[in-house]
């Protein structure tokens, strides 16, 4: 089960780079839209988040912060509500672009913020 979690956290970290990789992959453009390595790194996210929560849950190995865990699925589940809205909109989804870029920079900020302590 221990592999399984390592594998899942490994995922997760992918998710994170997918969604950075899609966001600076738009910064030259003109304009900036939301992309399929966004919308892809978001399901991740909010996939391998909830599996990892199932599996700390069922190994009993240190409590979880559940109140933080909701926290951490609201943002991801806002993000792939905005990721997939953007990918739907037609013309300048700009806009979209720089609502994913502020939740994924505040969601590694909360997330360093959480690992520090």
């Amino acid at each position: 089960m221990k592999v399984f979690y390592e594998i899942l956290v490994v995922l997760h970290v992918i998710g994170v780079i997918a969604i950075g990789w899609g966001i600076f992959s738009e910064v030259r453009k003109s304009p900036r839209g939301v992309n399929v390595a966004m919308l892809h790194g978001a399901s991740l996210q909010v996939l391998t988040g909830i599996l990892m929560v199932g599996i700390h849950d069922k190994t009993g190995d240190e409590p979880l912060s559940h109140a933080t865990v909701g926290i951490k699925l609201l943002v991801a589940l806002a993000m792939l509500g905005v990721v997939a809205k953007g990918k739907r909109a037609a013309g300048d989804a700009s806009k979209y672009w720089t609502v994913v870029l502020v939740l994924w920079l505040r969601s590694e900020e909360h997330t360093s913020e959480l690992q520090s302590h």
